[in-house]
């Protein structure tokens, strides 16, 4: 007595036609939201990547803007000092401590 071999797919080929047709539609639109899924992750991680640069850029704006305000900040210090005044005082009035000798150049 030879046994059949039992299909484990023959009650899947048996299936009507509509239940087939059923099935195809519904894989069809799992597939497309699966697709529809990872488009969307896609542009979520280019989204990511654009604001990491932009994250990156703004980042060192900051430090530029930080170092030019500690620039500025020795700067005012130094205008502030009686060093800067005196300096200007000579250069541009031409002023000169009483007890002061002027070596000019021909």
């Amino acid at each position: 007595m030879a046994r059949k071999k039992k299909d484990k797919y023959a009650k899947y080929r048996r299936q009507n036609p509509e239940k087939k047709k059923r099935n195809r539609i519904f894989g069809t639109i799992v597939i497309m939201i699966l697709v529809a899924m990872v488009l969307a992750e896609i542009g979520l991680f280019q989204e990511k990547h654009k604001l990491e640069a932009e994250k990156a850029s703004i980042e060192k704006q900051i430090k530029q803007e930080e170092e030019r305000t500690k620039s500025l900040e020795k700067e005012k210090k130094y205008r502030n000092s009686n060093a800067y005044i005196e300096k200007i005082a000579r250069e541009k009035f031409g002023l000169f401590y009483p007890d002061e000798y002027v070596l000019e150049e021909d």
